[in-house]
């Protein structure tokens, strides 16, 4: 018994989910980023692929299914986890990472196993490395010489084996080495090749001279190396014996001889430079193999075909396509010109993510909504009554048309009505110049979009690059709008109005100025899309659309903060000149943070609303918040002269830039999060001294007496708020994200949503970072209710993890957004992996539970239905009685 007894007490309590709980409101999408090397890797009927991406991520796909059979993430931090090489040699695979320091990994290919970790110090990071069969080439590329050092390596060891030096008669632009060990470079008017093994020479080829040869364009693909020119591509056969010049054309070409794919230019246009491009290319793809046309038919626009790998059976017409394209997405086709699957890798790398309303009711049969006037109205209830007669009709027409045509369980891209606000469509722009349109409750695409953009991975995260704004969702019914500004990849900035339900394009025009910021206005009184406002560089303004201009004059005065130079920040007022033509910005106020460059400038939500204007004290008094609507926390980042990081923090009011908080904290490091909602503010940062991630709260406060609580005027404030402050400590890795949880009527309790880069999103509750938590030894009388007392480490629970147990590699933002119920919050996390879900922090008070008995409440409804129908016969039959007496 004392046996049984001591077994019982060493069994933990835990809170888990149950089985059909998991992925019930929530899903989840694994990605592994746009795809820069890929091998064979097995000759049976299922070999692996064996890939390298741009995410610093090795893994290994099923060449049937594109399946994840196994996948290692490396470090964002560039100098460790930068991805340079992965190669299938031998019984291993081989990858390396780093810049600085070189980590040499073998891994087992069936299960992913790490089964030996080398590390090499070269003296500066390599411009190029190479692997090749138990050898580790690093190359160091100046303009007119290489430096070849070369490692030999084992399971066990790994060693310096050879260093040479060769010079080049001219500069080179880019290298690639091919086959056989030839390092290939290109020139300005000529391809230098030289075998990495043996040469000590350069050996030139000349381009045609009637060529614009795009020297950034040379590629390996199987034994071949291509370049592409005004409209042609140049090949050239690689060797162990040398660089053959080949036959000019349009085609790519592989591995596998006799093999050739083209894609078809379907509209050019032309650059500044009055050079002819391709701006638009055909869907499908032409295959041809050994004489014999094959066509790949692909259901959406891909954008331009990038590299192509294949692997060859010993069925001399059998083989595998493996296409890789401009958007990210990898596609695999058959010899008979079949999809086997498509992998849309491009959402790896989101770069804007904004949630739109699809409608609450199917706008054929829209119901007429009453009021006051019309709640009794015959004609009202008729037509809401034959609308749902035919709402019926409608979906039993539906159901036996789809079973006449054997389509009951096709799958219909479409947007579905969603009377809660539950389902709405996540609008995303990524990297390679797409735009998604994902359904929130099932992570379904819906729509995609190509778009002429560029990115640029060398600017700081914290600069945008695009804008994506949404003017006018779904919710009202008859139609939505959004824009998108971009960078042009051959022109300047152009801004694409589309629907984002549909994804259909309305216009994409080109921008008058250089850009600077993109911002969205308020809604106007006469105008129901949300006004964009577009500023330049040299301080010009404009507006979108156009005939909004005449609503600025009569509206509220509107105020914009622009950073002019580094660590200045200055607030405009915007107007419209005396012709009410043109928008004028007017400066007002400038802050300058000396030695430092501006992170970031949060203001609250547009959206936002606030259910309480204050809040109970323990003696039952009301402490009342200070809520300025144009209020903004300022993130200031620098280096002292000790050459540590450095952050300034700011909460300035945007119409009279006065400054309300300031803080400065020394020897930090990034990532800095913010955020600012309501009268509270949180950030983040990791405190490099004392090795530890912080959080920072604020609050806000008037004092016990609201000075207005109507209007409220920036120009006219008095008040001196009162800043409560405290830092806690957060036990856990690099904070990637953090967002507070929104709500339709804000009379939910907030949470955070923290995303770390062990791949957990926690939720947290807002009263555990709230700064008025008293002290532990302060008696219970004078606490607040609600509030715990203070500790500086924040625990974290295990039912606070939001994703339990299903990692999310790489967060790099949290979106929130409300749905029609005040309980349920939307929740969008992206990175190397998508993730949805919803989250109820004051849970679902209005929401039946999951174990509502319906089938007691039906019963208890149908025997009062019945008890009515008896009773009413037995008063029938009294009545009949009583009246023949």
């Amino acid at each position: 018994m004392m046996q049984q007894l001591i077994w019982l007490a060493l069994v933990p309590c835990v809170l888990c989910l149950y089985e059909d709980q998991v992925f019930k409101f929530d899903w989840r999408k694994q990605f592994l980023g746009k795809i820069e090397d890929l091998e064979f890797y097995g000759t049976d009927p299922d070999p692996l692929l064996i890939v390298g991406t741009k995410r610093n991520v090795v893994a290994a796909l099923d060449s049937d299914h594109g399946r994840i059979i196994w996948r290692h993430k490396f470090e964002e931090d560039s100098s460790v986890g930068r991805l340079r090489k992965v190669a299938s040699l031998g019984k291993y695979v081989v990858s390396v990472s780093g810049t600085t320091q070189l980590f040499l990994r073998l891994w087992q290919p069936e299960k992913g196993a790490l089964m030996q970790e080398h590390l090499v110090r070269p003296k500066r990071n390599p411009d190029l490395v190479h692997l090749s069969k138990s050898k580790l080439w690093t190359l160091f590329i100046d303009r007119s010489s290489v430096e070849i050092i070369s490692y030999s390596f084992d399971s066990k060891k790994i060693v310096e084996a050879n260093s040479v030096t060769v010079q080049s008669s001219s500069p080179m632009e880019k290298c690639v080495v091919g086959s056989g060990e030839m390092l290939v470079c290109s020139s300005r008017d000529k391809l230098q090749y030289v075998p990495l093994k043996t040469g000590n020479k350069f050996t030139a080829i000349q381009f045609p001279s009637d060529r614009r040869v795009d020297l950034d364009s040379v590629t390996v693909r199987g034994s071949y190396v291509q370049i592409e020119t005004d409209g042609q591509i140049l090949t050239y056969r690689v060797s162990s014996s040398g660089v053959e010049t080949g036959p000019e054309g349009t085609s790519l070409l592989s591995e596998c001889p006799g093999l050739k794919v083209d894609q078809d230019c379907v509209e050019k246009g032309t650059d500044s430079e009055g050079f002819t491009y391709c701006s638009k290319y055909a869907k499908d793809i032409k295959v041809n193999h050994k004489g014999r046309d094959i066509a790949v038919k692909i259901p959406v626009e891909h954008g331009k075909l990038e590299n192509v790998w294949t692997e060859c059976s010993a069925d001399l017409d059998a083989f595998q396509l493996i296409l890789s394209f401009e958007d990210g997405a990898l596609v695999s086709a058959t010899p008979r010109g079949n999809i086997m699957f498509t992998r849309e890798e491009g959402l790896a790398s989101i770069q804007r993510v904004e949630m739109v309303g699809m409608g609450f009711q199917d706008q054929n049969f829209q119901m007429r909504l009453f009021t006051t006037e019309n709640m009794f109205d015959p004609a009202s209830l008729a037509q809401n009554f034959f609308n749902r007669i035919r709402r019926h009709i409608s979906q039993l027409q539906g159901f036996l048309r789809s079973l006449t045509t054997f389509k009951l369980t096709e799958k219909v891209k479409s947007v579905t009505p969603d009377r809660f606000g539950l389902n709405k469509i996540i609008v995303a722009a990524t990297e390679h110049n797409k735009l998604y349109g994902i359904e929130s409750i099932s992570g379904n695409i819906l729509w995609e979009t190509m778009y002429p953009g560029r990115f640029d991975p060398g600017l700081p995260s914290y600069q945008p690059q695009t804008y994506l704004l949404i003017q006018k969702d779904g919710r009202s019914g008859d139609y939505a709008q959004a824009v998108l500004v971009y960078k042009h990849t051959r022109s300047v900035h152009y801004m694409m109005t589309f629907n984002p339900l549909t994804g259909k394009v309305i216009s994409n025009e080109p921008l008058e100025m250089v850009l600077d910021q993109a911002l969205l206005l308020p809604e106007l009184t006469d105008h129901e899309l949300k006004p964009v406002l577009i500023i330049g560089k040299d301080g010009s303004a404009s507006i979108h659309p156009a005939n909004a201009i005449g609503c600025l004059k009569t509206g509220p005065p509107l105020y914009v903060a622009t950073k002019t130079e580094p660590g200045t920040l200055v607030g405009k007022k915007v107007g419209v000149s005396e012709d009410s033509q043109k928008i004028v910005l007017s400066p007002v106020w400038s802050l300058v943070s000396s030695n430092t460059e501006i992170l970031a400038v949060r203001s609250r939500s547009a959206e936002e609303r606030i259910h309480s204007a204050g809040r109970v004290l323990a003696d039952r008094s009301v402490l009342f918040k200070y809520m300025n609507p144009n209020l903004a926390m300022v993130v200031a980042q620098g280096t002292d002269s000790s050459a540590k990081v450095f952050i300034n923090v700011y909460l300035l009011d945007i119409v009279t830039g006065r400054i309300f908080y300031s803080a400065s904290h020394k020897k930090v490091v990034p990532p800095f999060h913010v955020i600012h909602s309501e009268n509270w503010a949180v950030y983040s940062f990791y405190n490099d001294k004392a090795r530890r991630t912080e959080l920072v709260s604020l609050e806000l406060y008037e004092g016990k007496s609201q000075s207005n609580a109507s209007v409220f005027s920036s120009v006219e404030n008095t008040v001196n708020p009162l800043v409560e402050r405290q830092a806690y400590i957060l036990p856990t890795s690099d904070i990637t994200s953090m967002q507070e949880t929104v709500t339709e009527q804000g009379i939910t309790s907030k949470h955070l949503l923290i995303g770390t880069s062990l791949g957990s999103v926690i939720d947290l509750p807002i009263h555990m970072v709230d700064p008025r938590r008293p002290p532990l030894d302060s008696p219970p009388h004078v606490r607040e209710p609600g509030i715990p007392p203070y500790i500086p480490e924040l625990p974290i629970p295990h039912e606070s993890i939001l994703n339990y147990n299903q990692t999310l590699l790489g967060v790099k933002n949290i979106v929130t957004s409300p749905s029609g119920l005040e309980s349920t919050t939307l929740v969008f996390i992206h990175g190397l992996d998508l993730y949805g879900t919803r989250v109820t922090p004051s849970k679902g008070f209005d929401l039946l539970k999951e174990d509502f008995d319906y089938l007691m409440i039906t019963a208890v409804i149908a025997g009062l239905a019945l008890a009515s129908f008896v009773t009413r016969k037995f008063s029938q039959k009294k009545m009949l009685t009583q009246a023949w007496k």
